[in-house]
């Protein structure tokens, strides 16, 4: 009798103990993928989706079935690095992707693995009918208004300025558009951004600011919903028009021609303001005065 009470009791405890483990490793994972949300959504969301919809990059979907999380974590860590090591997977991602490589990003191995828990716990579940190669979201059409087309170059350009004082887009980038001055090269070249990214991928770019310099331009000065689609839409007729567009022209030798004719104009000009100056000495004058008070 007292052994069966013993051995009931330590079944129960042992029952208590597994239960309590239990919701202790449920709650960690829940914790962890909560963190990794918020990661997610301020650092990924600009670039990737948790579902197979692309945008900048690929959808993330069940990325625990096709790569490991050490995979994972060392192209996330800096995936320049993992693709000059020679890993073909993460060439093959780099070349598909027309070549934008992701930055580098300064997170830890824990909080990379909370993102990757929280892409695992967002994905699909994956049954005989679903493999995991799911199917891609269809991109809803965008037909945007000749207004907003206009708006949007002229923001682009810099001859409207942004609602929250941010700098213009020619700043740093080009887009071959005849009449139009040439833009920076600072950064890439967006003619046929478009085509490449799709309206998700440029919206993603503008909101969620993937790159460094992007980063520093507007973390400050966000560009708003509205400006986002006028922007959209003109970089989309841009990519649509651009076969149809003579090569915008550099304008470098015309700033230096207008430079040097500027350069001419002031060395012509100042020499007037200091002829009598420059008639006769300053020793000259002292002289004189020295000569006048001794007398």
């Amino acid at each position: 009798m007292t052994v069966n009470y013993l051995c009931l009791t330590y079944m129960s405890h042992n029952i208590s103990i597994s239960v309590l483990l239990v919701l202790f490793l449920t709650l960690s994972i829940s914790s962890k993928a909560q963190d990794g949300e918020s990661i997610f959504k301020s650092t990924c969301a600009a670039c990737h989706q948790t579902t197979a919809r692309k945008l900048i990059g690929p959808g993330l979907a069940n990325i625990h079935e096709k790569r490991t999380e050490e995979w994972f974590t060392q192209f996330v860590k800096s995936s320049q690095t993992f693709i000059n090591s020679g890993d073909t997977e993460a060439i093959k991602i780099f070349e598909e992707y027309n070549k934008i490589l992701m930055p580098d990003q300064a997170l830890s191995d824990s909080e990379i693995n909370a993102v990757f828990e929280y892409i695992k716990s967002k994905s699909p579940a994956k049954t005989e009918a679903t493999s995991v190669e799911t199917v891609e979201e269809a991109e809803v059409p965008f037909e945007p208004s000749e207004e907003d087309i206009l708006v949007g170059q002229a923001l682009f350009s810099g001859n409207q300025r942004f609602e929250n004082k941010g700098p213009s887009c020619i700043s740093c980038h080009h887009v071959n558009k005849h009449g139009f001055i040439a833009g920076g090269e600072l950064a890439a070249d967006l003619t046929d951004v478009y085509e490449r990214l799709g309206r998700a991928g440029v919206e993603g770019m503008m909101t969620g600011l993937p790159f460094p310099q992007m980063k520093t331009s507007y973390q400050n000065h966000k560009i708003t919903e509205k400006e986002t689609t006028q922007l959209t839409a003109f970089l989309k007729e841009v990519s649509a028009q651009r076969y149809y567009q003579r090569y915008s022209p550099s304008y470098n030798n015309i700033l230096l021609i207008w430079g040097a004719a500027g350069a001419i104009v002031l060395m012509g000009v100042f020499p007037l303001f200091w002829y009598k100056r420059k008639k006769d000495s300053v020793n000259k004058r002292i002289y004189e005065r020295q000569i006048k008070s001794h007398n």
